[in-house]
């Protein structure tokens, strides 16, 4: 019946035919496609005869608002035949070979009924997704990938799949999925130039709806590459409408959640492969964690990154998960020092206090990760906190409870004093002692704002030379047992402005440690006045009798 043709009577045929079929036999079989012929053709001829029927009917339409049914007792085959007569000028495409052929590989490439052109099949490939994944070898997965990736990444045809996802559910929907990771290591020019590509398509009864359906997943899995089948999805959907639609917005919720529990399960399965697969992959995530605004989310994604931490040699990496089950009793946050490298974040005077009190703490080197840190406030309950923060809260109690013993002298407060005329108010609003045992002579804190936020703006470049310096209020801790700060208290007897200079270095190594040098160009010339004063000071005392 003409009049249904775009009815899906799918159900209807289970129904009458049960046990006679499968339901992957019959999908694709009702729906969409004659209508659109109206709309490139001048005149439309169905001829249909039944098998075992002696006459047969014919459809014609003539490009008027009418039509004519007539019987035909001529010697025509059985089944049903469409000829198409069509319009002149840009229509008459549709009669190349090269494009029929094309049409039909974009929408109709896995419809299980055989589709012949000049005798040749088109439809050659199996839709793997309707298979049970035991079903599907590994050389079938690797064809049908190459197959997908062909029209957009050429690039990445020759590869195989890095993990294949193979899911398959008809609760709470009929869903057909198949995904895959390509091996290819993502470069930061393709990320950026990914930032609205898709390559997922969505299909219902194996009828493509939509190629590269960005609405199936969120922006930080658009690195993969596949098909999703749903019988509940309507074959008559808008793609104006596709992005509000429930059935498509319960699909995404469905896919996001399978897709995060596959790769936390591949993540305990092989750490080195995942490790793999998160250095090609993990700025889609960190991208995720820094756009997304539900917590719940921001932590489902955050289960899949990976650290460097203390409590490892080099080069081995943890998650969060196994940070928080290693964390000490009465711990509330998770502590994180972003440094260059290792070897600086080893030697940080902000990772010295959490070493010698036994905390662990999160090493990160890439400036990105710092701003995802940034937009990850908690973790299982657990606040995340960079080391700087807690070395300014935490670490002043310390030193309250160390300096109780130490008593203060006319000397000690002098110095003190000296040191902050010497630096002056635009770069310390206090100067703070402490007794406790350190490898530096001194670390700086600051009030207003925190340390990432205040490195991002020098990174960007928002912010130059010393002139933020005062707004953050910066606390100097020096370790007044430290030989350095014990000889400049000396040194400042004999020779103040050497020793002023000397405070200047201490403070902008201070500022080097914390990451909130913008300009170190200074520094050299100080140096370089420092050893010449101290080259004189070694002569004074050799001739000094």
């Amino acid at each position: 019946c003409l009049g249904t043709i775009a009815k899906s009577g799918s159900k209807d045929f289970k129904d009458i035919n049960k046990g006679k079929t499968s339901a992957e036999q019959i999908i694709g079989q009702f729906g969409v496609g004659f209508y659109s012929a109206f709309i490139v053709a001048d005149k439309i001829k169905v001829s249909t005869k039944k098998l075992g029927s002696i006459e047969g009917l014919t459809w014609t339409w003539d490009g008027a608002t009418g039509y004519k049914i007539e019987k035909v007792t001529d010697n025509i085959p059985f089944g049903t035949r469409i000829e198409i007569e069509l319009k002149e000028g840009e229509c008459s495409k549709f009669a190349k070979s090269s494009i029929i052929k094309d049409v039909i590989s974009k929408y109709s490439y896995f419809i299980t009924v055989p589709i012949l052109l000049d005798g040749e099949r088109i439809n050659t490939m199996n839709a793997l997704w309707t298979k049970h994944p035991r079903e599907v070898t590994d050389e079938m997965n690797e064809n049908f990938y190459r197959q997908l990736v062909k029209t957009h990444h050429q690039h990445l045809a020759p590869e195989r799949p890095q993990y294949t996802i193979h899911y398959k559910t008809d609760v709470p929907l009929s869903i057909r999925a198949l995904l895959y990771v390509p091996t290819h290591k993502v470069s930061q020019l393709e990320y950026a130039a990914s930032s609205s590509d898709c390559t997922v398509s969505l299909y219902a009864r194996n009828v493509l709806i939509k190629a590269n359906a960005k609405e199936l997943l969120p922006r930080y899995l658009r690195f993969l590459v596949g098909v999703v089948d749903s019988e509940d999805v309507p074959l008559n959907l808008s793609r104006e409408l596709i992005q509000m639609d429930k059935i498509i917005l319960k699909l995404k919720k469905i896919l996001t959640e399978k897709i995060m529990s596959f790769f936390m399960s591949q993540q305990k399965k092989d750490r080195v492969k995942y490790v793999d697969f998160y250095n090609g992959y993990s700025m889609y995530f960190k991208e995720g964690i820094c756009l997304e605004t539900d917590q719940s989310i921001k932590e489902s994604i955050s289960n899949l990154l990976l650290f460097e931490s203390s409590k490892l040699k080099k080069g081995e990496v943890t998650t969060l998960k196994e940070y928080v089950e290693r964390m000490k009793e009465n711990q509330k946050e998770i502590y994180y020092l972003y440094t260059p490298n290792r070897q600086l974040a080893e030697s940080s005077p902000y990772y010295e206090m959490f070493k010698n009190n036994g905390y662990e703490v999160l090493f990160i080197y890439d400036p990105a990760d710092e701003i995802v840190m940034s937009h990850l406030p908690q973790y299982d309950r657990k606040s995340l906190a960079p080391v700087e923060q807690w070395v300014k809260n935490e670490g002043s109690k310390l030193d309250d409870e160390t300096n109780k013993g130490q008593s203060t002298n006319m000397e000690k407060e002098e110095f003190l004093t000296f040191v902050k005329e010497s630096l002056g108010q635009a770069k310390v609003d206090k100067v703070q002692p402490s007794y406790r045992q350190s490898d530096h002579p001194a670390v700086l804190t600051i009030s207003n704002v925190d340390h990432t936020a205040v490195r991002n703006l020098l990174r960007t470049g928002q912010i130059k030379n010393m002139e933020y310096i005062a707004f953050l209020k910066p606390t100097l801790i020096l370790s007044m047992n430290h030989p350095v700060i014990a000889g400049v208290m000396k040194l400042k007897k004999k020779n103040k402005e050497l020793a002023g200079l000397v405070l200047e270095q201490v403070y902008d190594n201070a500022l080097v440690s914390a990451g909130l040098l913008g300009d170190s160009s200074q520094m050299i010339s100080r140096i370089n006045k420092i050893m010449g004063g101290l080259m004189e000071q070694e002569k004074s005392s050799i001739l000094t009798p």
